[in-house]
């Protein structure tokens, strides 16, 4: 419910404008997707969730008058192929509901849909966030002990990550309310490095 508070605050940040189509990992009734269509309405829009979850974004999209603008997709992540064809992908307040092994499955799973070039954008609270360190560990301490799995990580830790999953270095885009939000881009490499035998790549 809080996520179109801060979707304003993520397209601030990074200006949609540059890219074709976006694809919404996780994005759960569409409030990320209704956002980024009125700041960017020549932006073609894909929401990717679980299929309940995408059937309550469906009739939420359609209510807003954006069936024709959106595609809705249901899947699980961790067992369907993401769909391919956009050049920029969100994940917006998902990856802090996952432990460390699950978040690195999601972000190889985008990476894997993205285009050579494609930029993926990661929105959600971070742990040590300048100045707001005690606010921050309370509100991880009560979301993650509701939520039961997933944990705080850092901004440098998401970039560890994000690299590790097969991700240039990823760039801070600062927000108006950083405890709420932060965005890290990142961007799949023009060209894939050649595989080494015996080195496990992502």
């Amino acid at each position: 419910g809080s996520l179109s508070l801060i979707a304003q605050d993520i397209l601030e940040a990074y200006p949609l404008g540059r890219h074709r189509c976006l694809l919404d990992v996780g994005g759960g009734e569409g409030a990320f997707v209704e956002a980024a269509a009125h700041k960017a309405p020549g932006l073609s829009l894909w929401l990717f969730d679980l299929p309940p979850v995408a059937t309550r974004a469906r009739a939420r999209l359609r209510h807003a008058g954006l069936a024709e603008k959106t595609t809705v997709i249901g899947g699980d992540v961790f067992r369907d192929a993401l769909p391919q064809g956009a050049d920029l992908a969100s994940l917006v307040r998902v990856l802090h509901d996952h432990d460390d092994a699950q978040a690195l499955r999601i972000l190889q799973a985008v990476r894997r849909a993205l285009p050579p070039g494609g930029v993926l954008l990661v929105a959600e609270p971070m742990a040590g966030t300048a100045g707001a360190e005690p606010m921050g560990d309370a509100y991880f301490g009560f979301y993650l002990l509701a939520m039961r799995s997933g944990r705080p990580r850092s901004a440098a830790r998401l970039a560890e990550m994000l690299q590790a999953a097969g991700f240039l270095a990823p760039r801070e885009h600062a927000t108006r309310q950083p405890l709420q939000t932060r965005v890290l881009m990142a961007v799949k490499p023009a060209a894939t490095p050649p595989r080494i035998p015996g080195v496990n790549h992502p």
